[in-house]
């Protein structure tokens, strides 16, 4: 026999995740243990899976593949990452009683008699961490073909995260190395043509003869008197410009990066994802010739 999953069952779980400490450069290179503590109704009503008409004194019957979803709170060393882990949180409740269901579905039940056994994310991918404490006297039959199920959909859904994940790793290395890489290095040109520019013209600046007009001369006569102007009197020579301050470096550095993003990568994700949705929205595109129905 095994116990039927009610949602004020609580789940307690040590899931692993990456920690990153604050004011750490890095995070640590392996995934370290947090305490996770739950019940099943979580504290947002979208992945939870209850039957509200199969109520008994300790609470609703909980369906298979209930997940607790975000919001799952971590216990553990200080991270920059928590609120991310706390956000994509997840605890899912696999197995249950095809025979015995609740507003169609299937009743989620307790692996272990009394203790169920949730999948918990977490690094590398989801594991059956989360033991779910069924507190009740409701009690069901799972078959072997239930747990068989319950074990086969665990697997497949840890082998579409573990292929996710790489994926994704693989298209940030791919965008890093193919996009960002070398407008970061054209961006690192420019700055350092202009610096050698800008010192060129301080040093030319400083060794350029001095221009005719206002002279100033060490007077003569007694002290207190200057020398009188010379020449046809035009405008003293402009200052030459000084070395850049790094105000004027950061802001170059802005520009180069705005025109260099808006000319390098003009189709990013953003801008296909765009493209693709308004197809959906029945608006047709500026400059688009418009579609004649077919006769």
């Amino acid at each position: 026999m095994f116990a039927v999953m009610k949602n004020w069952d609580l789940m307690i779980g040590v899931d692993r995740h990456i920690c990153w400490p604050p004011g750490a450069p890095l995070p640590l290179p392996v995934p370290v243990p947090y305490v996770t503590v739950m019940v099943l109704n979580g504290i947002q009503p979208l992945t939870p899976m209850l039957a509200p008409t199969s109520q008994t004194f300790y609470g609703l019957t909980v369906q298979r593949g209930s997940d607790i979803g975000p919001g799952i709170p971590h216990i553990g060393p200080p991270s920059i990452l928590t609120p991310l882990d706390v956000l994509f949180s997840s605890s899912v409740s696999y197995f249950g009683a095809s025979a015995y269901t609740h507003e169609g579905q299937p009743c989620a039940a307790a692996l272990l008699v009394a203790v169920g056994l949730n999948m918990n994310c977490q690094e590398p991918v989801s594991l059956p961490t989360g033991l779910v404490l069924c507190i009740t006297t409701h009690f069901t039959w799972m078959s072997p073909f239930d747990i068989l199920f319950g074990v086969v959909c665990w697997g497949f859904d840890a082998v579409l995260e573990f292929v996710g994940q790489n994926a994704t790793n693989w298209a940030s290395g791919f965008v890093t190395r193919n996009v960002m890489n070398p407008i970061a290095s054209r961006i690192s040109a420019k700055m350092a043509s202009r610096t050698a520019a800008k010192n060129a013209a301080k040093k030319a600046g400083k060794t350029a003869p001095p221009a005719h007009g206002w002279q100033s001369a060490r007077p003569s006569g007694p002290p207190g008197k200057t020398a009188a102007p010379l020449g046809n009197h035009r405008l003293p020579a402009a200052r030459p410009p000084g070395p850049p301050t790094r105000k004027e470096l950061l802001l170059d550095a802005v520009k180069d990066i705005f025109q260099d993003l808006g000319m390098e990568a003009p189709l990013s994700l953003l801008h296909m994802l765009g493209m693709e949705m308004l197809s959906f929205t029945g608006i047709e595109e500026f400059g688009a010739p418009r579609e004649e129905p077919q006769a």
